[in-house]
Order: structure tokens, then sequence, then C-alpha cells
């Protein structure tokens, strides 16, 4: 997919002077990931990783571990700032269980980190297409009781296919004693049909379409209907904890989290949705070039530290 012409055309009176910078500059380092080989496209995507990278604040420090769940050792990152605050975040990465790991979103780890004073844990969860559905979904919940069984209580975060695995967790651990204390889901992608509206209008937005989506989906072998992800097609959403969903305007996805979020309110769930105005998926990357995104992850930050230190 080309930000080329016609899209800014289509787009130009939306994203502001700095989004449209970010994109070109997102697209400088690939931009057709459909027709390409899955190794291209994870280099692609890493180089752009590395170059929108913040350093981490000073106060943040770091430990890599590994566990073995049966045949499969995992790698997930400690984040520990001076702060000490008693409540957990686990961050789960985007990137359509096909690109990711404890780089790409390290900066963003470590300033939820030092902002909430929390203990952050990201974990390096399976990939496609050399791991197929459901194993991602196996290794985030079972790294989830992991690391809930030390008994702290934990915030869930996760941004695109991170936010779908962190909401299936919620939603599977809802009615039990282990459930999270509440969960931020960024432009997620929870299970939507390509017929809502966002993913007609949106179909070929910049950072992500709805090609692409097809593309990682048919990657990781993920069932039509009825999916592990597919949260959207239960109506079961009582216990719910306390929910953050954020989304991007201009982005297939976006229409899920509108769907999800009146279903969260007629569950009961206490849930808030941020729109992203004016942005596009992945928009946390654009969070130091746009004003836009800076004031959406500094929402982000603030209700991330508000549900850690609530009682």
């Amino acid at each position: 997919m080309n930000w080329d012409l016609d899209l800014q055309e289509k787009y130009k009176l939306i994203f502001d002077e700095e989004t449209i910078k970010f994109i070109e500059l997102s697209y400088s380092f690939g931009n057709n990931s459909v027709n390409a080989s899955v190794s291209e496209i994870r280099e692609q995507y890493n180089k752009a990783a590395v170059f929108f990278n913040a350093s981490r604040p000073s106060g943040v420090t770091t430990k890599d571990h590994s566990v073995k769940f049966e045949h499969n050792e995992l790698k997930y990152r400690e984040y520990n700032s001076k702060k000490n605050n008693i409540c957990d975040v686990i961050y789960l990465h985007g990137g359509g269980f096909v690109v990711g790991d404890l780089e790409s979103h390290d900066d963003i780890c470590a300033e939820i980190c030092d902002f909430t004073g929390s203990r952050v844990l990201s974990l390096d969860y399976s990939l496609a297409p050399e791991h197929k559905y459901p194993q991602f979904y196996s290794d985030s919940i079972r790294f989830y009781y992991f690391i809930k069984n030390s008994g702290r209580p934990v915030v869930m975060v996760g941004d695109s296919a991170g936010g779908n695995l962190a909401a299936f967790i919620t939603y599977k651990s809802k009615d039990t004693p282990l459930k999270p204390k509440a969960q931020v889901l960024i432009y997620p992608s929870l299970g939507g049909s390509n017929k809502k509206r966002s993913y007609k209008e949106h179909a070929s937005a910049p950072m992500l379409t709805v090609e692409e989506i097809e593309y990682y989906r048919e990657q990781a072998d993920i069932p039509l209907t009825g999916s592990l992800g597919d949260l959207l097609g239960n109506n079961d959403n009582e216990n719910i904890p306390n929910t953050l969903l954020v989304n991007a305007e201009i982005d297939p996805l976006a229409s899920d989290c509108e769907e999800y979020y009146n279903q969260l309110l007629i569950g009961g769930c206490n849930v808030n949705l941020i729109e992203g105005k004016g942005l596009p998926h992945g928009f946390l990357r654009a969070r130091n070039y746009t004003k836009r995104a800076k004031e959406v992850f500094k929402n982000i930050l603030h209700y991330i530290r508000s549900e850690t230190q609530s009682n």
C-alpha cells in the first residue's frame, strides 16, 4: 500500500501536516507488505521501530527473563522504576500476530513504567507463520496466570493484535478471582466484520488496510468466525473490569472499538472510549512526532496510572 497522491487528496482535510509527515516517514521503510515475504515485512517493521524508538527514561531499569510452558520457551522483559507501585502492567505488543517483539515496543513499555511507577512486563509471544492459531492465545493467557499467581493486581494493556490478546485474557478470566484490575485496548482488532462502517470507509487507509488485515489473518490461520479473539461475537460481558478503549479515526478497525464500547455498556461495564481524531492505526509511534498522538498517549498514561494506584 503506497501513501500516494490519491490518498493524500482523500485524507488531506483529516490528517494534519505532522501526521502526514509521520505516515510518509513510516512508508519510507517499505510500503507493499502484502506482496512481500514475511522476512521482508519484519525487516521493514523493525527498521521503522528503530527509527521511531525513543530512549528509555533514565529511572527505568530492565531485565530479560524466559519462561517455559510445555515445550514452548518464551522471553519476556521486566521494567522497574524506583517508584515501586504494587500493581503490575502486562503489555502485549501489536503486529498482526506476524511482526513485533520485545524491542518494537520497548520505549512505550518503559514510558508506562516511568509514568505509573508500575512494574511492566512485556511478552515475546509466538508469531505466525512459524506458529499458527491459537498458539499466541495460549502463550499469552499462560503468561498472564504465571504473573498473576504472584497475587499482585494487574492491568492489561495491548495495542492492535496485542489489544486482541489482552481483551481475550480479560474475557476468559472475568468470572474468576484472578481477573485483571482493568484493561486498556489501543486500536484493537476484536473480530469485527469487514461489512462494518470503518472497514468500508477506510479500507485503503494509510498504515493499515483491509487487504493487510486479511493477509495477517491468513498467515496466522485465524478462523473467519468463532475464533478466540472474536470478542464481538458474544454478549456475555458482565464482570468485565474497568476498560479504556482507544481507537484511531482513520483505521479499518475503528468500528471494532465502537461496537465493543456499546456491548460493554450494555453489560454494565465501566468503560471509556478515546477516539484518536485525525490519526491512523499505529499512532503510538507518532507520539513524539504529532501533537494529536502525544495528547492521546498522555491520556492513556493517566488512565493506566489511575487504575494502578486506585484501591
